[in-house]
């Protein structure tokens, strides 16, 4: 199967209106609007609009290393990404909105254009699946976990997964 011939729908939903996801309740949208809000300020290499949406004691957890903790922590993981893949985009095929609770799910891709906490540039373009869990509390985002297809992202970007032990 081809690069996204399976997508579940054809149109980014970080490009809805927060008013078009009408099955949830009041707080669950403005829980919905934040988790939008931390995804488009990755998709427009934003860290400082990321951080708009955390909380000041976040906990932002990407599957590629230690979890990034606090606004400093956090600042310093999403500058590293953004310095190693400066065009990157997540696309976002579904939300899903229980409470506090926002999980969505899509692609992440971009070029690695520098180093990538430790691992070299390659020029490559990648393409891969990705999955993300927040947890709200207070009206901020407390807990990010994202999960990537990390070996696909490698095979793409013609690195050996064994580097990861290094």
């Amino acid at each position: 199967m081809k690069t996204r011939e399976w997508l579940m729908t054809g149109k980014d939903l970080l490009d809805e209106d927060i008013d078009s996801f009408e099955d949830l309740s009041p707080q669950e949208r403005e829980n919905l609007k934040l988790v939008m809000t931390e995804l488009k300020g990755w998709a427009t290499q934003d860290v400082n609009l990321v951080l708009s949406v955390m909380a000041e004691d976040g906990v932002y957890y990407d599957i590629t290393g230690e979890p990034a903790v606090g606004h400093d922590g956090i600042r310093e993981f999403g500058e590293g990404w953004i310095a190693a893949v400066p065009d990157f985009k997540p696309y976002i095929e579904s939300f899903i909105v229980q409470g506090n609770r926002v999980v969505d799910m899509g692609r992440i891709s971009g070029t690695m254009k520098n180093e990538f906490f430790g691992l070299p540039a390659t020029g490559k373009r990648f393409d891969c699946q990705f999955c993300q869990f927040a947890l709200i509390e207070n009206g901020k985002i407390k807990y990010v976990r994202d999960h990537w297809n990390f070996v696909d992202m490698f095979h793409q970007l013609g690195w050996d997964c064994a580097m990861l032990n290094k």
